[in-house]
């Protein structure tokens, strides 16, 4: 979340508290549980709450498990895989010019011939990481809110246990 934060900050973006109105919110979501699971829900939706003219983004470990969810949910926009989430920037971007264009192409249509948003960018936002051996590098330059830095769970056990998501998410 620093790393995405800290990247985003760099082009220029302004980081608000989420309870904040804001232009853009980014839930970095988590699947450990399936309490986990409705949190990460329960974030997006309050988002949308707070402003449903926002762009609402999931990223992470989630999006990897639960992406046919967050593709049906109206809350959601934008979904944003575990390695995809370096180009948090560049994918914003892209997202909005796209937004942006349809928009301006769609003010012309009649009411009820709009298409269903594609909220991974033509695929090209969540990758199947299972078939990967890659991580992504994400480099963190200092710490904004604590002395250390998190490690990222996804880059670590690959144990498969009966009880645990983390080797699926990753």
């Amino acid at each position: 979340a620093e790393v995405m934060q800290q990247l985003l900050q760099e082009k220029g973006y302004l980081i608000v508290p989420f309870d904040k109105k804001a232009d853009i919110y980014i839930v970095n979501t988590c699947t450990v549980t399936n309490i986990a699971d409705r949190k990460s829900r329960q974030m997006l939706h309050r988002a949308r709450q707070l402003n449903p003219d926002a762009v609402v983004a999931a990223v992470g470990c989630y999006v990897q498990t639960g992406r046919e969810q967050l593709e049906k949910d109206d809350s959601v926009d934008l979904i944003i895989g575990n390695n995809r989430k370096k180009d948090i920037a560049a994918i914003l971007e892209e997202f909005m010019s796209e937004r942006n264009r349809d928009v301006q192409e769609g003010a012309g249509r009649s009411v009820g011939l709009e298409h269903e948003p594609d909220k991974t960018l033509h695929g090209t936002t969540v990758l199947d990481i299972a078939h990967t051996c890659e991580y992504e590098e994400m480099t963190l330059k200092r710490p904004a809110e604590h002395t250390r830095a998190y490690i990222k769970i996804q880059d670590g056990c690959n144990q498969f246990c009966s009880y645990c998501a983390i080797p699926y998410a990753r």
